[in-house]
């Protein structure tokens, strides 16, 4: 496993390391306070106690005060240097001392100040004693019989702080070997946590062109995994739709292309086999230039559909249109073809409605609806436009009285190259709808059809409007 930043193993195995670490440490060094604060206060409150014994001892004997010290001396108070001290000063004067003390230059008071009790009149100092060691000493002020005095009990600190240091030593062994623990098992973790993802991961690097209508499993997924596993076989399927679109659309245009291409070489045979007269000549590059002008209408449809579908309409670039002036242009662009038919264009509309959009695309995708209702309309027939506005939707409808749509052909005439029987043989490339059904969804659109054959057919088109002017 790699430990840098794009891993998310190493991410999780670095935090999982580095929090469990700081946790162990913060803990480790709180439990060393503690244990030297509960030390140092266990040989505090020893230290209280003995001041208290000596207080006791103390007693008037003959307007003497005096100690016994034969309840002192009895302990380690009476062995030199042992590390327990006391001595009891009244007035000024030495009453009774360890032996190690009984000069009185040297100053149990001597060391530096930890903490001063004013209520108690108590003072604890940590200082060096007659053999050097660190000493806690308490000084406890106080009156007898009248008289101030002042009494000081000493105990070593060797022993505690050999008792601090070994702890200190098994926490520096013990923290280390923890966090080392931490990282094995942290890894074992992260490592056993991912591995859905891994074969997950390796199920998806499994598939490709040739098997994108396999799926991933999502039964025996982790529960975290199922959501990404759904989002991805819905992208699959996503993008199996787009191949096949992509796939039919090259068969489609292979075919189409073929038979315009067939005529061209077939015309241009016929010709170079002998020479032909002017009028033969004039009828063969008729008929190459009607055949070519097919081609450009089909690869400029191809090219309009190749351009929808790379995104080239976006809301970012839209700008303020006049539906009814859309129209208007494609019906004058459909005017020559309808006239040809004898076939009545109207339009009837009760207010201009604005709604944001690219007009050249809105212009084409009405032109191409208008087109087909013209095209597979009867002889002196008729397109009836009207455009509306409703709970803020503009709604147009194109309604012609052609040979209408069969039940079955209805859910395919949005297809690409899709012609139903009886438009076999028309000019049209078999595009148009395709296209102006991209046009209208790029635009937040809609469009339906209704229709009965024999009975026309009737497209509805919804759109967002801005408002009208």
């Amino acid at each position: 496993m790699r430990l840098f930043p794009g891993s998310i193993k190493g991410r999780l195995f670095l935090w999982l390391f580095l929090f469990t670490s700081a946790l162990l440490i913060i803990l480790g060094t709180s439990v060393y306070l503690e244990v030297k604060k509960a030390v140092f206060h266990s040989v505090e409150h020893t230290l209280h106690s003995k001041i208290q014994i000596l207080k006791g001892l103390l007693h008037e004997e003959h307007g003497t005060i005096e100690l016994e010290l034969a309840e002192i001396v009895a302990g380690e108070y009476s062995v030199p240097r042992s590390g327990h001290y006391y001595k009891v000063m009244i007035d000024d004067g030495i009453l009774a001392a360890s032996p190690s003390l009984v000069d009185e230059d040297f100053d149990l008071s001597s060391g530096e100040l930890q903490s001063f009790d004013e209520q108690m009149q108590e003072k604890i100092y940590i200082s060096a004693g007659p053999a050097g060691e660190p000493l806690m000493v308490v000084q406890h002020d106080f009156e007898v019989f009248d008289l101030p005095a002042r009494v000081y009990v000493a105990q070593s600190l060797e022993e505690s702080l050999d008792l601090i240091k070994e702890f200190r030593i098994f926490l520096f062994t013990i923290i280390p070997l923890s966090i080392f623990a931490v990282a094995i098992a942290g890894f074992r973790i992260v490592k056993k946590a991912l591995s859905p993802l891994k074969e997950f991961s390796s199920t998806i690097g499994k598939i490709s062109h040739r098997t994108m209508s396999e799926r991933v499993e999502e039964k025996n997924l982790a529960e975290e995994m199922k959501g990404l596993a759904g989002s991805f076989n819905s992208m699959l399927d996503r993008l199996e739709t787009a191949f096949d679109a992509e796939r039919r659309l090259i068969a489609d245009a292979s075919h189409e292309l073929k038979t315009p291409l067939s005529v061209i070489k077939a015309q241009c045979d016929v010709l170079l086999q002998r020479d032909r007269s002017i009028e033969e000549y004039t009828e063969a590059l008729r008929t190459i230039n009607a055949t070519s002008d097919a081609m450009k209408r089909l690869i400029n449809d191809m090219l309009s559909l190749a351009q929808l579908d790379s995104g080239i309409l976006s809301a970012s670039g839209f700008r303020a249109v006049s539906i009814n002036g859309c129209i208007e242009r494609a019906i004058k662009l459909t005017r020559v073809f309808a006239d040809e038919k004898r076939i009545n264009i109207s339009q009837r509309h009760v207010e201009d409605i604005v709604m944001a959009g690219d007009e050249g695309a809105l212009t084409e995708a009405f032109t191409n609806i208008i087109e087909n209702a013209v095209r597979y309309n009867r002889d002196s027939g008729s397109v009836e436009i009207s455009i509306s506005k409703s709970g803020g939707q503009a709604i147009i409808e194109v309604t012609d009285t052609g040979q209408g749509i069969k039940k079955e052909d209805m859910d395919k005439i949005f297809d690409r190259f899709y012609r139903a029987d009886s438009a076999r043989g028309s000019e049209g490339t078999g595009l148009g709808l395709s296209i102006a059904k991209a046009i209208i969804e790029a635009h937040g659109g809609k469009i339906n059809v209704k229709s009965e054959p024999g009975k026309g057919a009737s497209f509805f088109i919804s759109f967002p409007s801005s408002g009208s002017r």
